[in-house]
């Protein structure tokens, strides 16, 4: 089959009224009000794109104070850090277009890779493991193509309990809530769990299967507070692109703080005025396993 044969096979059975692809037209009508509905949410597009433009601002800042001005490599540890935050800000965008798209449940399983990345990326910076050994290479940097994955998961598997679970110092509460956390991620990220329940009717025969996007406050919300907590907890580890001997300007120190701030009232929002008890958890994780502040730097 030539390009030419395999274009036109497919659009002569991809017409509707005449209009080639027209059917999908309310299937785009259906994303553009939803995300429409989803501007309402003021709070919450005005801290997303004010913390896009500071970590767009930071990869400017590295590249121009940091990264030009040192004479002697850094440490190994610090482009494979450095590349990581680059992963977190993708996801967290890539996940914030698919929410505002009108599948926020889809996007919520984005955030679930985002969160458990960070989580070891805190590890290493607590001296529990290396950057190598979570890639699954030997004490050698060794890569063993046979062997990493199994390698990976021992890491991780030995980390994890230490960060977040019962040796990890955090309070019986907080465990409890990133434990309840961490179970609807899980619900939703194998078997969609959470978004089938939008088809209940369905299965019971009192609906149509509902296919096109139709915004509902609730998993809407649900995206956007995980979405805040990560994208906190990202925001936590971007000092530590600085150096003690070269570090970022002042000014930029203050966007951090200013950012920082805002990441915090929202928790505290969720806990205080929402009644959320995983408000206080989170606070409680991002202060204690990611404790850096706009002064913090490199920590090898």
């Amino acid at each position: 089959m030539t390009p030419k044969e395999f274009m036109s096979r497919l659009e002569a059975i991809s017409k509707d009224d005449g209009q080639l692809y027209g059917r999908l037209r309310p299937l785009y009508q259906a994303q553009e009000n939803y995300a429409g509905s989803s501007q309402s949410y003021k709070g919450f597009m005005a801290l997303s794109a004010a913390w896009k433009c500071f970590f767009l601002e930071t990869v400017e800042r590295v590249n121009s104070d940091i990264i030009s001005k040192i004479s002697s490599p850094p440490s190994e540890s610090y482009p494979l850090f450095v590349e990581r935050l680059g992963q977190y800000f993708q996801g967290l965008c890539a996940s914030e277009v698919v929410a505002i798209a009108g599948y926020p449940l889809q996007a919520y399983t984005l955030l679930r890779n985002v969160f458990d990345s960070v989580i070891l990326t805190a590890a290493v910076t607590e001296g529990k493991t290396d950057f190598l050994r979570l890639e699954g290479l030997d004490a050698a940097g060794q890569f063993d193509p046979l062997a990493f994955r199994k390698l990976r998961r021992k890491e991780e598997n030995a980390v994890r309990p230490q960060m977040t679970g019962k040796q990890s110092g955090l309070s019986e509460t907080t465990l409890d809530e990133l434990s309840k956390w961490d179970v609807l991620f899980d619900d939703e990220t194998h078997g969609g769990l959470l978004s089938r329940a939008y088809s209940a009717d369905w299965l019971r025969g009192k609906q149509r299967l509902p296919i096109l996007p139709r915004f509902e406050e609730m998993p809407f919300g649900n995206f956007m507070n995980r979405y805040c907590e990560i994208a906190w907890m990202v925001h936590r580890l971007l000092p530590l692109v600085q150096f003690s001997s070269h570090s970022l300007a002042e000014e930029w120190k203050g966007k951090w703080k200013t950012i920082d701030e805002c990441f915090y009232s929202t928790a505290d929002a969720l806990a205080v005025q929402n009644g959320k008890a995983i408000g206080r958890a989170i606070i409680e994780l991002v202060t204690t396993k990611l404790p850096f502040d706009e002064n913090s730097t490199f920590w090898r």
